[in-house]
Order: C-alpha cells, then sequence, then structure tokens
C-alpha cells in the first residue's frame, strides 16, 4: 500500500518534461514572454502589452524599429504553449 502511495504522489509533483501533452495556462504563457521579451528587448519592453487568449498572444504598444518588432514577435513565438501571435505593435519613427 506504501508503494501505491509514493507512485501516486510522484507523478502528480513531475510534469510533462516535453510540455506536449498538457496547455499551459494564459497566466504562465504571459509571464514567460514578458520575461523573454525583457531578456532580448530590454529598451522596448516596457512600450510592449502583451495579452494571452487561450494560447493566442497579441502584441501591442510600440517598438524603436521594425527590427524590434521582429525579436519580440520571435521572443513570444519561442515560448511553449503559444499557438498563434497577432502582432500589432506600431513602429516609431
Amino acid at each position: 500500500m506504501l508503494t501505491a502511495g509514493c507512485a501516486a504522489n510522484k507523478a502528480t509533483q513531475s510534469p510533462n518534461p516535453t510540455g506536449a501533452a498538457t496547455a499551459q495556462p494564459d497566466e504562465i504563457i504571459g509571464k514567460e514572454v514578458r520575461y523573454r521579451i525583457e531578456t532580448q528587448c530590454p529598451g522596448d519592453a516596457a512600450a510592449i502589452r502583451i495579452v494571452v487568449n487561450d494560447g493566442m498572444v497579441t502584441l501591442q504598444g510600440v517598438a524603436s524599429s521594425q527590427a524590434v518588432a521582429w525579436r519580440v514577435q520571435a521572443a513570444a513565438a519561442a515560448v511553449p504553449g503559444v499557438k498563434a501571435i497577432r502582432n500589432e505593435l506600431l513602429i516609431r519613427r
């Protein structure tokens, strides 16, 4: 009986390493997207709003260049659980 209890505890504590079978909650996706944008585009991160709804990420706000907008989009696309991205970033001229 102890062995069965230990096995049950182990299964609930170990996450799926690939993430393929489980969907990420939108809040976790949003936090990871924010972290990656802040890491890769620190000067532009504060001007970018991230909205996540059922794995769909919408990027809103202003980027300093088209290259930054593409980097932000690529950073968001690399996050596990992101199904699609809507890039609504405006380029500052």
